[in-house]
C-alpha cells in the first residue's frame, strides 16, 4: 500500500458532553460524506474490540477529544500510540457547553479541521 491509498481511520472522544456529541456527530458525517478519506470511524465509548486492536491496521491514524480532558490522548498514551493527526474540538474555538445539541456550524468548522488534517496528510511532503 502507497501513500495515497493508505485508508484512515477516525478516532473521537464521543462522550456525553455537547463536544462529545459534536465528535460523534462530526466523525459520522465525515464518514458518510467522505468515505474514500475517512474509511473508519470508531468512538472512544463504544469499542467492540480493545482500542490496541482497532488501532493495529495500516492506516492514518486522526484522533479528535471534543475538550481538554482528552479522553482519546490519554487512552492512546496508555497503549503507546501516537496519532498522525490529533485535534481538540475547544482549540478550534468551540465551547464546551454541558449536555447541548451541537450546532451546525459547530458540526461545520470541527469537519472543515479534521479534513484539513486528512488532507495534509496526503500532501506530499
Amino acid at each position: 500500500m502507497n501513500h495515497d491509498d493508505r485508508p484512515t481511520l477516525l478516532l473521537t472522544c464521543s462522550g456525553i458532553s455537547h463536544t462529545g456529541k459534536l465528535t460523534t456527530m462530526t466523525g459520522n458525517i465525515l464518514r458518510f460524506r467522505h468515505p474514500a478519506l475517512v474509511t473508519r470511524h470508531v468512538q472512544l465509548t463504544s469499542l467492540a474490540r480493545p482500542l490496541e486492536k482497532e488501532c493495529d491496521e495500516d492506516e492514518y491514524l486522526i484522533a479528535v477529544d471534543g475538550c481538554e480532558e482528552c479522553c482519546v490522548k490519554k487512552r492512546m498514551d496508555l497503549i503507546g500510540k501516537a496519532p498522525d493527526a490529533y485535534l481538540i474540538a475547544t482549540r478550534k474555538g468551540i465551547p464546551k457547553r454541558g449536555t447541548e445539541e451541537p450546532r451546525y456550524d459547530e458540526i461545520e468548522c470541527l469537519s472543515q479541521a479534521i479534513l484539513g488534517a486528512i488532507q495534509a496528510l496526503y500532501s506530499p511532503p
